[in-house]
């Protein structure tokens, strides 16, 4: 059946014939999908081979949402090598800023992060309509310190223009060009182009593999259903990104009106973003949605869809996220960086100490990095006992600030100098 014309496939030219999706279409019209219906293949799921392979074609644009307080990827989304040329984007919240002279660093709370700033970033408001200069770094700073001081950790999204290449994966550098406290989104998302280098397998799992970017090596957990690993469908074109206030929301016709206008559809291909614990501020369903509105409360949408009509802009969803705007979050896990001598082992109690009397614990989510000399807490105990010396570095939240200082680690390397 011919595609609407919204949906003209794009050129196959040069795409290799095993990673091309067919799109069936099972009706024509545009009526939203019921449980009943056949969904729009939006996307497909792939393997770590099938994503690796796709990259060695070429770079390529990828989404990424980070589980909060963690280093895991709940999803992860390769997007068409056309979306390259959008700017690239962090959004996670603040647990930190520093600030110099007309410059500014913050830290955020997916990996401790570090986003830098200048004279030259424009501050936006919310809304994304720039600030005609106003406020100024400075008065952006103070409003951010004076959040953290108060107890909240606003979340602050960062965009730049796409270097002329992916950056390497080691590469931790972000100047944002543009900045802004995007109240109604909290969880961690990285939107930027990546390489072949970015995406390993990890030789001794789990975690599956990582995608390493911006210094950060995120795991990739598909074996057990954690992270989802999709291609977005390249047959599908007419996508774009949607953002704003609900204004109403109709249960029967599957519809969301955004204060701006825009009506976005449910449709059977639609997913919505989970829930990340008791928590979390997510909504999943149009009937969570409009119990929230009917209590008084503000709800932010965004996400993807695919344009049906432009008067009024009218979009079927093909994902969407809902969040409860104006409530306070949990508060953020802080992720700190540790490195030093380790001084003792405890095998049994699974937790070794540095020489500053930091303890770190080691749980079954820790990820030993098979690139050191060492790879267990007890071949780590062993070394002692020989009288070696033993070094350990890594990240690690922050389970109590002493002192002794105490962490869980995420990710330790020991190596033996």
């Amino acid at each position: 059946m011919p595609l609407p014309s919204f949906r003209r496939p794009r050129s196959a030219i040069g795409v290799p014939a095993t990673l091309l999706l067919t799109l069936f279409a099972a009706a024509c019209d545009h009526s939203p999908g019921g449980p009943g219906s056949n969904p729009i293949q939006f996307s497909r799921t792939v393997s770590l081979p099938d994503a690796q392979s796709l990259l060695q074609t070429g770079p390529t644009r990828v989404e990424v949402r980070v589980i909060p307080g963690t280093l895991l990827a709940r999803r992860v989304e390769l997007e068409e090598s056309q979306e390259m040329t959008r700017p690239e984007r962090v959004r996670s919240r603040v647990t930190a800023v520093t600030a110099g002279t007309d410059t500014a660093t913050f830290t955020l709370e997916v990996g401790g992060l570090k986003i830098a700033a200048n004279g030259s970033s424009q501050i936006r408001h919310d809304d994304d309509d720039a600030s005609s200069g106003t406020p100024t770094l400075a008065d952006f700073v103070a409003l951010v310190q004076a959040d953290i001081a108060a107890g909240h950790n606003p979340t602050l999204t960062a965009s730049r223009q796409p270097p002329t290449a992916p950056q390497a994966p080691g590469d931790g550098a972000f100047l944002a060009a543009d900045l802004k406290i995007d109240e109604g989104n909290n969880h961690s998302v990285l939107q930027l182009n990546i390489a072949a280098a970015n995406l390993v397998t990890n030789p001794t799992p789990p975690p599956d593999g990582f995608l390493k970017v911006l210094g950060l090596s995120l795991e990739l957990r598909l074996s057990d259903g954690t992270t989802t690993l999709k291609q977005e469908n390249p047959e599908v074109e007419g996508v774009r990104e949607f953002e704003g206030l609900v204004q109403s929301v109709d249960v029967t016709a599957q519809t969301v009106t955004l204060k701006d206008g825009t009506i976005i559809r449910i449709v059977a291909g639609t997913e919505f973003e989970a829930r990340e614990g008791d928590g979390d501020d997510h909504l999943t369903g149009l009937p969570a949605v409009k119990d929230a509105l009917t209590a008084g409360k503000t709800v932010q949408a965004e996400g993807r869809g695919l344009v049906d009509s432009a008067n009024p802009l009218t979009l079927d969803a093909i994902r969407i996220e809902f969040e409860v705007r104006g409530e306070e979050p949990p508060p953020p896990v802080m992720m700190v960086e540790f490195e030093g001598t380790v001084a003792s082992v405890d095998v049994a109690g699974s937790k070794f100490t540095l020489d500053d009397g930091t303890v770190v614990a080691v749980t079954s989510e820790t990820r030993i990095d098979a690139e050191g000399d060492i790879h267990t807490l007890q071949a780590a105990a062993d070394a002692l006992t020989a009288h070696h010396a033993v070094r350990a570095e890594g990240r690690a939240t922050v389970t109590s600030a002493g002192p002794p200082r105490a962490l869980t680690a995420l990710d330790v390397k020991f190596e033996t100098p």
